[in-house]
């Protein structure tokens, strides 16, 4: 039992900024905590709802710009993980775009320094979610923005799992332990069945079912981001996770929006 509330802890130190309860790590652990990852995506996903609730409440009792709301929704997503996934975001968009050799790629994805290309990029994608933001921030269904942070993680949580890290990837100690990995792989099919609880909740279904599916979407969309990003740079890591995470989100955020006008 203790060693899944390590693994859950290790989870939520690393990619949650809220205080850690628990600090311990047990680097043996790491397969384990991915299990745990959507479920820091559910803690992300229920206060980024708290979040939007009170925008909005603010919004009806005192009337506030869709471009305050818009800024206060996008920062609270990037904040709450303490930026770590915006950094492997950069960090492949450096490499990749670099379009030089596979081992100079894999040297730039773990060079500390900002190159133009992921300052470009971190561009697009802040003015990306802004425009969506603005949008949705008040036209979605609560609901869609708790679904969102788990579906992005659950699948980088998985393709961690599923694929073969990098050499220099934190992740590759843990690699040979098939039968872990498998295992873990099987308790994260228990998100799928926490996502469709939270679809059927309600009887209004067919509102917010056109926002589902985007959020799907664009999940779909973000995972084929990750596969682009492994044949790139040869392997799995944090980094092609956050930028995973990236994607699936971006994308689904602008599918919503598109969604409000359908």
């Amino acid at each position: 039992m203790m060693r899944y509330v390590t693994a859950f802890f290790m989870a939520w130190g690393n990619f949650l900024t809220l205080p850690c309860p628990y600090k311990r790590w047990d680097g043996k652990l790491k397969n384990l905590m991915m299990v745990f990852v959507p479920l820091v995506g559910a803690i992300i996903g229920l206060l980024w709802m708290a979040v939007i609730w009170v925008l909005r409440l603010l919004d009806m009792k005192y009337g506030i710009p869709d471009s305050i709301a818009a800024l206060v929704s996008t920062f609270y997503i990037f904040a709450v993980c303490g930026f770590i996934h915006l950094d492997g975001f950069m960090d492949c968009n450096d490499a990749i775009l670099s379009r030089r050799p596979l081992e100079d790629r894999q040297r730039i994805l773990k060079d500390p320094t900002v190159g133009a290309f992921a300052v470009v990029m971190l561009g697009f994608l802040l003015m990306a979610w802004y425009a969506a933001m603005i949008v949705i921030w008040d036209k979605a269904p609560l609901r869609a923005f708790f679904i969102l942070p788990v579906l992005s993680r659950l699948i980088a949580g998985n393709d961690i799992l599923d694929y073969k890290p990098i050499g220099h990837s934190q992740y590759a100690e843990n690699y040979d332990a098939k039968k872990e990995r498998q295992q873990c792989k099987m308790y994260l099919a228990v998100y799928f069945v926490l996502i469709a609880l939270v679809l059927t909740l309600g009887s209004a279904l067919r509102v917010v079912l056109p926002m589902i599916s985007a959020i799907f979407a664009g999940a779909l969309m973000g995972g084929i981001s990750g596969a682009y990003g492994r044949w790139q740079l040869g392997g799995m890591s944090g980094d092609i996770a956050g930028y995973e995470i990236c994607c699936s989100e971006i994308f689904g955020v602008l599918l919503m929006a598109m969604a409000v006008y359908l």
